[in-house]
């Protein structure tokens, strides 16, 4: 294996000073334990803060750290109070996490933070240099530190760069509000790969890349001038076979009796996560009253075990949230509790891994509810810890979400889910509980931290093969060229693409009708004897036909299932592929329709198309990667694929594309040749164009064309003009 370098703001190992000693401590943390096989090869290494503040040290102290660190495979960063402070108290958690989970912004002196926020992130990068060799693979971790794949790569021509994001990215809107965005995303991209957790998170990255003019995005990219950066999403596990045999040992056996002892044979109601604003505790406990108070018959029958680790108390919204969960904690149990039983067992403090594993193990209900979580690990590691009977209570808006769907899946939004989620759990017949308690262990099982972390370095170490086009905006010189072209030409083609191209896109698909002028305009462009026009599009025959079939032109539809010549009245279909499949997919479309608020699906003679362009992002986002997951099995036994288009997936033969249907044009003799599209499928016909061809991408995003026009309003005044 390379010599791989993983850089994080904390090291795997704390130090503290004790009786003016130095004691070091390992941590048991699952990122620690996921990458501990890239620092146990004795050629790899961690960098990082190791806890302790360079005050409370002597040069012979750093020294002694330094060396005893060497021998666990760690290097230090060393950090001042006032580093700490500001760089992490202030810009990474009261700026940055805040931003990124949706939560108030905390008070304070952003600028004096922002300073020294770039301040630590250059230290650690002159540390990482110091170890680095030509070929190194350097992975760094998490938000304190997207400033150094950028630093890095200024210093470093050879290698591997890796970020990874282990909080949420927000939307554009969202990120956008921060002052010192542009300069954070273009240090992400230092990196060849950014991972997240969820593609939604993925695609927000994207699209601020965008918003801000650092890239072009494509499919799982940014593209940069001279460079491509890899973005794709790497959702982390939990060690499952840890947790799984954690029963076993003794100490958690002793450990498990005394909570037996402790809670009786009531149900137990399991909550594990740091005291933090984002893990949405208070809410949790809100929740809880209201399901006492709604259920009298099952007060003495329940106890909520919540476990509150305290982190980050020197902020402000923490220590205050310390004080609100102990006073709301009381109100509960003076409130419903009885001499002989205590509702709630709140636990403020954090406990060893064989306390938790041990309550995991007990529980009846895991109670995991956060307004907002990149993962949340402490799901996934209570459905490791379960043996037959387990419920999984969860929010939709944490990522772990996306794969553990047989959980009871809640939007903390609206508490009055929260509430009957509770009442669901606790009287959820066992045959249906081990049936989902069973399908979330396979998906946990399947994707561990160790297939996380292995998946990240293999992806990031392959050779990026194809590097990015040149695109040329479609102005100035380049419109002149083309223009030139054109007039100079005897035999011409023009191939145009509908949607999206010609006509913007609509909320409902149904009513994105041409314009007078657009019909005008390629009656217009077709009454020239030397021009041949063909409008190529995803559309169905009968939507063509009804809308330009009075009109002198060829028609390409379906993505080329379909065509209609210039000059006949009657459709050709190119493929007659057997549609049977139609019976097993449009069920699960319809499914995830009726789920995604604003969604729609179009069945067409060749294909399915599921429409999301009005849906909430968040629904949009969530169940296309279902919906994509679900239909992997069935799209490879019929031999088809899911195209991801503009705010659509469809399901089609992949023989069927407008690159194969534009072919038997491009092979007649023509001066010019113009093709205009805007999304995937219309690549297709850029891919099979040759490089004298002047082809034309509609809107944002990655593309083969040789220009790009912003709107469809751009290319109908280059159509005008060509006719003039």
């Amino acid at each position: 294996m390379s010599h791989v370098i993983i850089v994080s703001n904390r090291l795997p190992v704390s130090v503290k000073k004790e009786d003016g000693e130095l004691v070091f401590s390992a941590s048991l943390g699952g990122l620690a334990t996921g990458l501990s096989s890239y620092v146990s090869d004795g050629k790899s290494i961690w960098v990082g803060w190791p806890g302790i503040a360079s005050e409370e040290l002597t040069e012979v102290d750093k020294q002694n750290i330094t060396l005893e660190l060497a021998k666990q495979q760690c290097a230090p960063v060393f950090l001042t109070r006032k580093q700490i402070e500001e760089f992490y108290n202030g810009y990474s958690n009261s700026l940055l996490w805040p931003v990124c989970h949706d939560l108030p912004l905390e008070s304070g002196d952003p600028e004096r933070w922002w300073k020294a926020y770039r301040t630590v992130n250059k230290l650690f990068g002159e540390v990482v240099l110091s170890l680095a060799r030509a070929d190194s693979t350097i992975w760094v971790h998490d938000y304190q530190l997207m400033l150094l794949p950028a630093l890095l790569r200024a210093e470093q021509s050879g290698g591997h760069i890796g970020f990874f994001l282990h909080i949420p990215f927000p939307g554009v809107e969202a990120w956008t509000k921060v002052k010192e965005a542009k300069r954070l995303l273009q240090g992400m991209l230092g990196a060849d790969l950014v991972g997240f957790h969820t593609t939604g998170y993925s695609q927000n990255f994207i699209d601020s890349s965008e918003q801000l003019k650092i890239g072009t995005g494509g499919p799982q990219q940014v593209s940069l001038q001279g460079r491509m950066v890899k973005v794709a999403n790497f959702p982390i596990g939990v060690d499952y076979e840890k947790y799984a045999q954690a029963g076993k040992l003794r100490i958690v056996k002793q450990a498990v009796k005394q909570y037996k002892q402790r809670y009786g044979k009531r149900k137990i109601i399991v909550a594990v996560d740091r005291l933090e604003p984002s893990k949405g505790l208070m809410e949790r406990l809100h929740a809880y009253r209201d399901f006492l108070e709604d259920s009298p018959k099952i007060r003495g029958k329940v106890v909520m075990v919540m476990v509150a680790a305290p982190s980050r108390m020197e902020i402000a919204a923490y220590s205050r949230l310390k004080v609100d969960l102990e006073k709301l904690g009381n109100h509960i149990n003076n409130t419903y509790g009885t001499r002989r039983w205590q509702p709630l067992d709140l636990i403020i403090e954090p406990l060893a891994f064989e306390q938790v594993t041990a309550l995991y193990q007990l529980a009846d209900v895991a109670f995991i509810t956060p307004l907002r979580d990149g993962m949340n690990l402490v799901a996934k590691e209570y459905v490791a810890s379960k043996r037959k009977n387990g419920v999984l209570i969860l929010s939709e808006t944490a990522g772990a979400a996306e794969e553990l769907q047989d959980a009871i899946l809640v939007n903390p939004a609206q508490p009055e889910t929260v509430v009957s989620a509770l009442q669901q759990a606790i009287t959820m017949p066992k045959k249906e509980l081990r049936y989902r308690l069973r399908r979330m262990q396979k998906v946990a099982a399947d994707n561990t931290i160790h297939t996380w972390a292995s998946g990240f370095v293999k992806t990031l170490q392959k050779p990026i093969t194809a590097r990015p086009r040149i695109t040329r905006s479609l102005k100035g010189k380049f419109l002149k060229e083309l223009v030139s072209d054109f007039r100079k030409a005897k035999k011409r083609l023009i191939l145009l693409d509908y949607d999206g191209s010609l006509v913007p896109f609509t909320e409902d698909y149904k009513t994105a009708l041409p314009p007078k002028n657009i019909l005008d305009l390629l009656e217009k462009l077709q009454a020239d004897p030397r021009n041949e026009v063909v409008v190529v599009s995803g559309r169905t025959p009968d939507d063509l036909e009804t809308w330009l079939g009075h009109l002198p032109i060829s028609l390409v539809a379906e993505h080329g299932a379909s065509i209609r010549n210039v000059g006949y009245s009657s459709w050709k279909t190119t493929t007659k592929r057997e549609t049977q499949w139609k019976r097993v997919v449009t069920p699960i479309l319809r499914k995830y329709t009726d789920l995604t608020p604003k969604a729609r699906l179009e069945v067409k003679p060749h294909s399915l198309v599921w429409h999301y362009r009005s849906s909430p992002p968040y629904y949009a986002q969530k169940y296309a990667l279902i919906i994509k997951r679900v239909l992997r099995p069935i799209v490879k036994t019929y031999g088809l694929q899911v195209f991801q288009g503009n705010k659509i997936l469809e399901i089609k033969d992949p023989r069927i594309s407008k690159g194969n249907a534009i072919a038997r044009w491009l092979k007649k003799s023509h001066d010019f040749v113009l093709i205009a599209g805007d999304d995937l499928t219309d690549e297709d016909m850029f891919e099979v164009a040759p490089p004298d061809i002047h082809t034309i991408k509609i809107g944002r995003g990655r593309t083969a064309a040789r220009y790009r026009l912003q709107s469809p309003n751009e290319l109908k005044k280059v159509l005008q003009t060509l006719t003039r």
